[in-house]
């Protein structure tokens, strides 16, 4: 079984990021420890409280494993970003 960490790691592409994350307004929320582009993403799709639980629920494809926890590296960062960007929006 592949890993989910290396297979939405191996998905991201910047400019794809880039142009997905500026679909969504800057807000005037921040999170300690996220990327601003992330929380403008997460909170616009989720809402301000859904979003705050998800950075920091268990994600099952990331072997539960939190947004927070896979924003400590490049890879799962990256992984993240691919990942969000396959929500419906």
């Amino acid at each position: 079984m592949m890993d989910m960490l290396d297979f939405f790691a191996g998905e991201y592409n910047d400019i794809e990021w880039n142009e997905y994350a500026n679909c969504f307004n800057e807000l005037n929320i921040h999170v300690t420890g996220i990327p601003q582009d992330i929380v403008n993403a997460i909170y616009t799709i989720l809402g301000r409280d859904a979003g705050y639980k998800w950075l920091h629920a268990p994600l099952q494809k990331f072997n539960n494993r939190n947004a927070v926890d896979l924003l400590k590296t490049e890879k799962g960062e990256k992984a993240l970003k691919a990942f969000i960007m396959r929500f419906p929006n």
